[in-house]
């Protein structure tokens, strides 16, 4: 009798155990789904716009908390854009490449884009464009990665030049920018909107970079007139920053 209690109690705690893991992976499972819909953010934007341009990251360990987004590179030296997992840099001289994992990042803002929201549209300029998507927001108080994807007759980008220690304030660094002007080009805008409750933060409203299909050119977006494209919208209800 004593010993087929001792084996019911060995059963008893196996069972016990089988289940503690599986609930451990379980919760490890919810986990892991939850992160994704968070923008993960290298320093507040305030503090970068003064000067801060030194990488504090590598876009090694910066892919690991997105697939989509926007930022820059150390130094000032150029413009990023995420899209499915591949990071471009924007230079001065506005052709795209590939960042190595190597390169570091002082800004970003990127996040796993999942689409909430897809709709069309056609013939706008870019106050049009922003002023349709805000007939869509669902709440002025969270975060939306947006992602238009598409054909435009008409894209004014820029691209900042790598600056040199001691490093000036933004709105000193981008008067030496170099601004593109893109006809009839397909392409895609990636970005973000941030409610006006962060400014400072990041930057309130719109921001998006833009990359051709071709992988051509590119750069901040500054304008655009729209043929057609089809505009994707991501609400992000979490948020994680990383203060250098």
């Amino acid at each position: 009798m004593q010993t087929n209690n001792k084996w019911l109690l060995a059963l008893a705690l196996i069972v016990l155990v089988v289940l503690s893991v599986d609930v451990v992976f379980l919760q490890f499972q919810n986990r892991t789904s939850v992160d994704k819909n968070v923008l993960f953010q290298v320093a507040a934007f305030n503090t970068f716009s003064m000067g801060n341009y030194t990488g504090v990251m590598s876009y090694g360990e910066l892919a690991k908390h997105g697939d989509f987004g926007i930022g820059t590179f150390d130094g000032l030296n150029g413009e990023m854009i995420a899209l499915n997992g591949v990071f471009y840099q924007i230079p001065s001289d506005g052709i795209p490449r590939e960042v190595n994992d190597s390169n570091t990042v002082p800004y970003a803002t990127v996040t796993y884009f999942h689409a909430d929201q897809t709709f069309t549209v056609s013939g706008l300029n870019y106050t049009q464009l922003k002023a349709r998507i805000d007939g869509t927001l669902p709440s002025q108080d969270a975060i939306y990665a947006i992602k238009v994807t598409g054909t435009f007759d008409y894209a004014q980008t820029r691209s900042p030049a790598k600056q040199t220690q001691p490093y000036p304030a933004l709105a000193d660094a981008l008067k030496t920018q170099s601004v593109f002007n893109l006809s009839s080009v397909s392409a895609t805008a990636a970005g973000f909107w941030f409610p006006s409750s962060m400014i400072g933060i990041d930057y309130a409203g719109y921001h998006l970079h833009l990359i051709t299909d071709d992988h051509t050119a590119g750069g901040h977006l500054l304008d655009c007139i729209i043929q057609n494209a089809t505009v994707e919208i991501d609400k992000i209800n979490q948020y994680n920053l990383v203060l250098p």
